[in-house]
């Protein structure tokens, strides 16, 4: 009898361990379920951004490029009040959300040369637990437009390596240099809101210090928000600088802009279909040549503007002010001077240099010149 008592009360035990371990069988997987499940909505805590592309104050963006602002959190909608703005105008775009990342597609290509800024205002967006983001934002530059308004005129400009060594190297840079292969290039920067303006350097291919400063400040305005329109030919005739020479088939080519098809006369023809309001065009002079000085050059007649931007460069940049009456008498064939007789104001800015030399000093006047082109027309 005892016996079997003895194997009843042992039946019991073991049925009531069994029991116990199928509990704790079935809260472990409730626990794994629930830990799995916050793995998968989120926490609690505020989302925040760990990745953008792309990346925050990028320059030279694709205009095709579409916009990915990952978060630390999957997260979704909640005001969803975003905004895409370009140079401070809101730009329609179409918005998605992949698990954690934010999608900003434009809805048409973006425009060249333009700032961009993303603004993810308070609670725009949660996470799956209803904490709302923090407002942010991140703004970026689109690739600055370089045409070739030449074909014939291409050249290596890495043969020089002289200027070339000068040249920063940045993503734009390199895409001016590589395009300068095929023709002359022209860089356009600014919202196309205000005055349209052109600066021209490299007319002369051995005259340095005005190609590294236009490089210097193409450089400068890249990713800036340029009010109105600057257009920049660093290199007017990229085969002369290529080969450290002032002359195009055997011609001064700052003499022949009244003869069609000169590179200077193509300059001059762009000039009046994109209607420039003014042309800077920047050499340099040897010491005890003809001006033989850091100056800013101009005609009082048939455009007095011109006189008026070349006192005000001149002033700027400490350079001497020297004004002819007409255009086209001293110096019949120049770019200044066809330029002012086709009926837009233009004017030439030297520094003091040898050729085939640069001196950071005469860099730094040329762009101090130019600065000061671009001052008088109020684009800074």
């Amino acid at each position: 009898m005892l016996k079997i008592v003895l194997i009843f009360i042992l039946l019991i035990l073991l049925t009531v361990t069994s029991i116990s371990a199928a509990a704790g069988a079935n809260n472990t997987t409730k626990s794994t379920y629930q830990n799995q499940t916050k793995m998968v909505i989120g926490t609690a805590s505020t989302p925040y951004i760990t990745k953008v592309n792309p990346e925050n104050h990028a320059l030279n963006v694709a205009i095709n490029k579409t916009i990915e602002i990952q978060f630390n959190q999957p997260v979704q909608y909640k005001t969803g009040w975003i905004e895409f703005r370009r140079d401070g105008i809101l730009n329609p775009f179409k918005s998605s959300i992949d698990f954690d990342t934010l999608i900003i597609k434009p809805s048409s290509p973006m425009r060249m040369g333009s700032y961009y800024t993303v603004v993810l205002h308070t609670n725009s967006l949660k996470n799956f637990d209803g904490s709302g983001i923090n407002c942010s934002s991140i703004s970026f530059s689109t690739a600055i437009r370089v045409d070739i308004i030449n074909t014939v005129t291409g050249g290596d400009i890495s043969k020089n390596s002289l200027l070339y060594n000068s040249i920063q190297k940045t993503v734009l840079s390199k895409e001016i240099i590589s395009k300068a292969k095929t023709g002359s290039p022209l860089v356009t920067f600014g919202d196309g809101k205000g005055p349209k303006i052109l600066i021209v350097a490299g007319v002369h291919g051995n005259e340095l210090s005005a190609q590294a400063a236009a490089m210097k400040l193409i450089n400068h305005l890249n990713g800036r928000h340029v009010m109105g329109t600057v257009y920049i030919i660093p290199f007017a005739i990229p085969y002369d600088t290529a080969h450290n020479t002032r002359y195009w088939h055997n011609k001064d080519p700052n003499r022949v802009a009244n003869v069609f098809g000169s590179p200077t006369n193509i300059i001059i023809n762009l000039a009046k279909k994109l209607k420039i309001q003014a042309i800077a065009d920047f050499h340099s002079s040897v010491p005890g040549g003809v001006p033989g000085k850091d100056s800013a050059l101009c005609t009082r007649t048939p455009m007095y503007k011109s006189y008026k931007i070349a006192s005000y460069i001149a002033k700027y940049s400490g350079s001497t002010l020297i004004a002819d009456k007409i255009a086209g008498q001293k110096y019949p064939g120049a770019l200044e001077d066809v330029t002012n007789l086709n009926g837009i104001p233009a004017v030439t800015c030297e520094v003091l240099a040898y050729h085939n030399t640069l001196k950071n000093s005469c860099v730094a006047k040329s762009f101090k010149q130019m600065w000061g082109f671009l001052k008088y027309f109020g684009i800074e």
